[in-house]
This record gives C-alpha cells, sequence and structure tokens, in this order.
C-alpha cells in the first residue's frame, strides 16, 4: 500500500508536468555530456551538503548514513509540499524516532533553516558589495522588455501553472482574510514568529559555542546556494551560452530571494519565471534561458525524484521517519 501510495504520486507528478519534462529534454538533447555530468554530480552533493547542515543543527549525533537517507527522502517531500515544508515535517520525524522533544526537534530545524536565511543574505551582501566585475556586466544590461519576457514564458505549462496556481491562492487569501481578520491574523503570527526567532538565536548561541557543530552548520549552509548556482552554470555552459559563474550565482542569489515570496511545491513556478526573467536580464538569449531553466528543474527537481522517493518509502517503512 505505501509503496503503490509511493508510485502514484510520482506518476502524478509526472503526469502534471510532462509537457515541462519534454520541453527539458528536448533542451538538453544536443547539451555537452561533460557540463550535464557536473550540473548532476552538484545536484547529488546537495544531499551530503544538506545532512552536514543538519548535524550542525542537532543536539544529538544519529548515524550519518541513515541522516543522508533522510534528506535523500527530504528532497522527495519538498516536491510535494509548499515553501520547503515536506522537507522539514521529514526532518523533525526523524528527530524525533532520535529521542528528542517536539519542541526540541523544531528547534533544530528552524535552527537549520535560520542558518540559511543568515548565509543566503550573507552571499547576496557579498555578491552585492564586493563583486564589481559582474554587477558591472549586468548593470549594462537593460531590464527585457515585457514582450520579451512574456514569449520566452508563453506557452511552457509549467511556469504558466506555477503562475496560475499563484493567481488563484492570491484570490483566495483576499477573499477569506478579509481586512480585519488579516490584521489578528498578522499581529497572532508577528507574535508567535518573535517567540520563534528568540528561541532559534538562542539554540544559535549555543551551536557557535561548539566549534565542530558551528563548522558543519555554517559550511553546508554556505554551501546549498552556491552548489544551487553551480548546477545552473553548466546547464548553461552545456547549451553553450558564454557567461561566468559568478554572474550566474549572482542571478540566482537575487531571483531566489524574490521567488521566495511566492511559495510553491519545490519552488515550481515561482523560482521559473522570475530567474528567466534574471538570465535575460544578464544578457541570455530568451530562449536560451528558458531552455537553461527548465533543464535545471529537470536535472535539480526530476532526476532526483525516483530515488528519492524510494529512500522515501523504505524510511517509511522501517519506520526510520
Amino acid at each position: 500500500m505505501l509503496g503503490t501510495a509511493v508510485a502514484g504520486a510520482v506518476v502524478v507528478l509526472a503526469l502534471t508536468h510532462r509537457v515541462a519534462l519534454d520541453a527539458g529534454s528536448e533542451s538538453l538533447m544536443g547539451a555537452d555530456r561533460a557540463w550535464l555530468l557536473i550540473a548532476a554530480l552538484a545536484t547529488a552533493a546537495m544531499w551530503c551538503v544538506g545532512t552536514v547542515t543538519q548535524l550542525g543543527s542537532m543536539p544529538v549525533r544519529p548515524p550519518v548514513g541513515r541522516l543522508f537517507a533522510v534528506q535523500v527522502a527530504a528532497s522527495f517531500a519538498n516536491q510535494l509540499l509548499p515553501a520547503g515544508s515536506g522537507g522539514i515535517a521529514i526532518n523533525v520525524r526523524f528527530l524525533r524516532r532520535c529521542g528528542l522533544t517536539r519542541g526540541a526537534a523544531m528547534g533544530s530545524v528552524g535552527l537549520n533553516s535560520l542558518a540559511g536565511l543568515v548565509t543566503h543574505l550573507l552571499l547576496l551582501a557579498v555578491a552585492v558589495a564586493g563583486v564589481p566585475s559582474a554587477l558591472g556586466m549586468l548593470g549594462e544590461r537593460h531590464w527585457p522588455r515585457p514582450r520579451e519576457v512574456a514569449a520566452a514564458v508563453a506557452g511552457n505549462p509549467w511556469i504558466e501553472g506555477g503562475l496560475a496556481a499563484a493567481a488563484v491562492a492570491a484570490v483566495v487569501a483576499l477573499v477569506w482574510l478579509r481586512p480585519a481578520r488579516f490584521a489578528g491574523v498578522l499581529r497572532s503570527r508577528a507574535a508567535a514568529g518573535g517567540r520563534q526567532l528568540r528561541h532559534e538565536l538562542a539554540g544559535l548561541g549555543r551551536v557557535l559555542r561548539h566549534p565542530g557543530r558551528a563548522t558543519a552548520l555554517w559550511l553546508g549552509s554556505l554551501s546549498s546556494p552556491l552548489l544551487h548556482g553551480l548546477v545552473l552554470f553548466a546547464v548553461l555552459r552545456s547549451l553553450s551560452v558564454p557567461i561566468t559563474v559568478t554572474s550566474v550565482v549572482v542571478v540566482y542569489l537575487v531571483v531566489s530571494s524574490v521567488s521566495a515570496l511566492v511559495p510553491s511545491p519545490g519552488g515550481i513556478g515561482g523560482l521559473d519565471v522570475v530567474l528567466v526573467a534574471g538570465l535575460v536580464w544578464a544578457g541570455v538569449p530568451s530562449a536560451a534561458a528558458l531552455g537553461a531553466v527548465v533543464g535545471y528543474r529537470l536535472i535539480t527537481v526530476w532526476l532526483p525524484l525516483l530515488p528519492g522517493a524510494c529512500v522515501f518509502a523504505v524510511l517509511l517503512r522501517r519506520r526510520i521517519i
């Protein structure tokens, strides 16, 4: 029953985005295989980085191999739920199995997320302040005309579906959350968020006093966005797009920050649209930008989907999560 449910989830995802999968496969048919191999290896390295980061935020030391398997399963769960909530739920369940209380497990995962946010903003600040050559190259470009971006996005059901889902969510939110009710919800959420932030900052202070955990947490958090940038750069180079890795990393850091405002499963939809626009702004031809983004999604989302689903099913069956 469990295996059937997981297989069904994979099939539904594949059918939902069938046209996007076909487009991604076609865009990579004539690509340089060596660069695609680099992109695939960088994607696999994200699981290792996730394991190291999680070790840095945990007050216990589980078997590293088991924790690595949990990160593989979490990558599958992230494609089912928006804003990384699937991976968060998987890691919390695993920490509970390791003997932590719910509060301690949530605090550990929250600390991981906080470190990721801090390092992302730090990398973004360094890119803006310390990489004038890349910014100079970007600054010489003009924002693409709306017609050009629309031409790059139109006809791609993956991106159009993400935009439609975001629009429906916005309308439902406006109807359901009336102004007065929204103000009350906002106040309660702000108070809860403040308490959670204070708790996570206290946990961060404890980690910083432990050199080994602090090193694992910060190095892992710093590596994750850089690996995403490397995957995107490798896909662009496989399509013979002349662009520097620094420029690609800067574009990724900026657009991933913007796309976080539109939560969607695995970031599909919000990130794609902004990433295409960012690459066009950086001087990449619109057709190549769209092909690179679809190829990037194929490698980072669909390539790991089947192994992630299999590991997820095994961990559930063995009650590890």
